[in-house]
């Protein structure tokens, strides 16, 4: 008989509120650009049009880094919970609830760039059927946004450990040990490392 254990890997607080810092300072870095219009002699980075746009686009991120991270500070659930029926994510803005280990297809290492002095890790969770994920969310933009996902990254599920009390390796780990163990049929899950992008 296989062994059920019930793995929960909290939010990191101290993750959160770095993280909800940084939102902030994008809010102000834009309200600045935007309320003070800074002249610089760059001609590019002076452009009006391109001030207008990382304005708005600083604003926007701080707006919902702002309200998504302080929401999280106070959630008293686990971040991550994996048993023997699947995993259930807490950490996104996205809500895909449980998804069964048999509706995993695969599980991939994926490193994008994030800009040009950083790159983010992540779990991509391949899925049998991603669209079933992506029409359980009822909001109209996140939907286009994990059907872009899907189609871009070959999923809509990805998995940072930007919140999470875990490291990126330990998360790999876990995800693809699980998913092994409890997945039925002959099928197991397979492990793979996408290259940066």
């Amino acid at each position: 008989m296989r062994e059920s254990k019930k793995i929960e890997i909290p939010l990191s607080k101290a993750k959160l509120a770095k993280l909800f810092l940084f939102s902030l300072l994008f809010e102000g870095a834009g309200l600045w650009l935007l309320i003070v219009n800074p002249q610089i002699s760059n001609p590019v980075f002076n452009n009006s049009l391109f001030k207008g746009v990382a304005s708005s686009g600083a604003i926007i991120l701080g707006v919902f880094g702002i309200y998504f991270y302080s929401r999280k500070l106070f959630d008293k659930k686990p971040g991550l919970v994996l048993d023997e029926r699947g995993l259930y994510d807490n950490t996104s803005a996205f809500n895909f609830g449980l998804i069964p280990w048999e509706d995993i297809s695969q599980i991939h290492e994926r490193t994008v760039r994030a800009s040009i002095f950083s790159r983010q890790q992540f779990v991509t969770i391949g899925l049998v059927n991603p669209d079933k994920y992506i029409l359980r969310e009822k909001n109209f933009v996140k939907r286009k946004l994990l059907s872009v996902n899907a189609s871009s990254y070959g999923s809509p599920v990805h998995l940072s450990t930007n919140g999470l009390k875990t490291n990126h390796r330990e998360l790999l780990q876990m995800l693809t040990t699980e998913h092994t163990k409890y997945k039925s049929g002959n099928r197991q899950g397979n492990f793979c490392c996408e290259p940066a992008m």
